[in-house]
Formats: C-alpha cells, sequence, structure tokens
C-alpha cells in the first residue's frame, strides 16, 4: 500500500499516526502543497478533490483521512484501536463526526486565520471569521472537556482513532493561538496524546 500525505496536513497526519500504531505496510510518498503533482492527471484520478492524503491498495484508491483509518484498522483486526465491539466501535464513530463537523471547524478557523493565512496571503485577518470561530470553539471544547472528566483518552483509558481524529484539530494549538487555557482536561489528554509512540512519530518536522 501507499500513502500519499504530507505531514504538516492534520488530516494526514491522522492517518499518518494510525498507520504507525497499526503498524500498516504502507509505502509513504510525500507530496508537497501547490506542485504540479497535485494537478496532474495521474493525480486527480486516485483523488478527484487533488488533496491529500490518498492511500492506494494496489489500485484501490481511497481518500478522506476518516475513512482511510478506518479501513487500515479494519485490515488490522479487533484491536483496542478499533474494536469490533458495536457500541465501543459507535462511540468512537461518535466522537470522530463530532470532531469533523464541530469542534475540528472551530479550530480551523482560528488556525487558519491566525497561522495559515499569513503564510500564503497578504491579507487581514478576517475579524468575523475569526470571532464566529472563537464563539464555536468555547461552545465546543466545554464539551469535550467536560467528556474528558476522569478519563485518559476520548473514550475511555486506551487510545483509540477517535483520539487521532480529534488531537489532529490541536496539532497547531500554540501557532494558532487556540484559546484553550480554561479548558485542562483537554490539555492534559493533548499531553497524555503527545506521550503516545505513533503520534510522536508522526509530528510533523520545524520548519
Amino acid at each position: 500500500m501507499k500513502l500519499y500525505q504530507n505531514p504538516m496536513s492534520p488530516p494526514c497526519r491522522r492517518t499518518l499516526a494510525t498507520a504507525y500504531h497499526l503498524n500498516s505496510p504502507v509505502e509513504l510518498m510525500t507530496v508537497q502543497f501547490h506542485s504540479p503533482e497535485m494537478t496532474g492527471p495521474d493525480f486527480m484520478k486516485m483523488n478527484p478533490n487533488g488533496s491529500v492524503p490518498i492511500l492506494d491498495d494496489n489500485g484501490f484508491h481511497l481518500w478522506e483521512s476518516f475513512a482511510i483509518m478506518q479501513y487500515l484498522a479494519d485490515k488490522k483486526g479487533d484491536t483496542d484501536f478499533y474494536p469490533k465491539d458495536a457500541r465501543k466501535r459507535a462511540d468512537i464513530h461518535r466522537w470522530s463526526a463530532w470532531g469533523m463537523c464541530h469542534f475540528g471547524p472551530a479550530c480551523g478557523t482560528i488556525v487558519w486565520e491566525n497561522y495559515v493565512k499569513p503564510m500564503f496571503s497578504k491579507d487581514p485577518v478576517d475579524a468575523k471569521a475569526l470571532q464566529e470561530g472563537t464563539d464555536d470553539f468555547h461552545k465546543y471544547a466545554k464539551v469535550l472537556d467536560s467528556s474528558l472528566a476522569g478519563k485518559k483518552f476520548v473514550c475511555g483509558d486506551t487510545v483509540t482513532l477517535a483520539d487521532f481524529m480529534m488531537g489532529a484539530n490541536l496539532m497547531y494549538a500554540a501557532q494558532g493561538k487556540l484559546p484553550w487555557d480554561s479548558y485542562k482536561n483537554i490539555q492534559s489528554w493533548y499531553q497524555r496524546l503527545e506521550s503516545v509512540d505513533a503520534w510522536k512519530k508522526s509530528t510533523p518536522p520545524k520548519n
């Protein structure tokens, strides 16, 4: 299998960490953003969205980070990371979907305005977008922080696919100036996540 990815991307990081955690036999193919490769016909055939990550499993081209993570985990079998127990798996899906639909977009808006946009554009910060992202962040951070009380990880005492899904949203917390100082349970959880070998291994290189 080949995993087309860029370690600076949060969606790519969560798939990369999953591959490391499961010892999946993937060959890493690093793709540079805004390169001709990403708009070429061969690449667009693999993913018509023109983005990474993409998993190529002997001609089966799978895109979307959550789908790739599930696929790799299913190939590994029944594990604590992605158990086959219906309720445990539903909990993982619930938090992963919540992260994609609510917490992730709030984090992404703030990180984009404070960190990513200035690297690629001279446009000023969109104050309205930043405020809306900040309001959403606080709304959803309260939910996550409360849920993490008394737990080591998102779904219990062991790391699961949901932790990598959620954790990728916070990989630029410092650079993006995420307002998470008052959410101690989230900070403690993320510190524990950073001690997981696969997550550490997936840390992007420093510029």
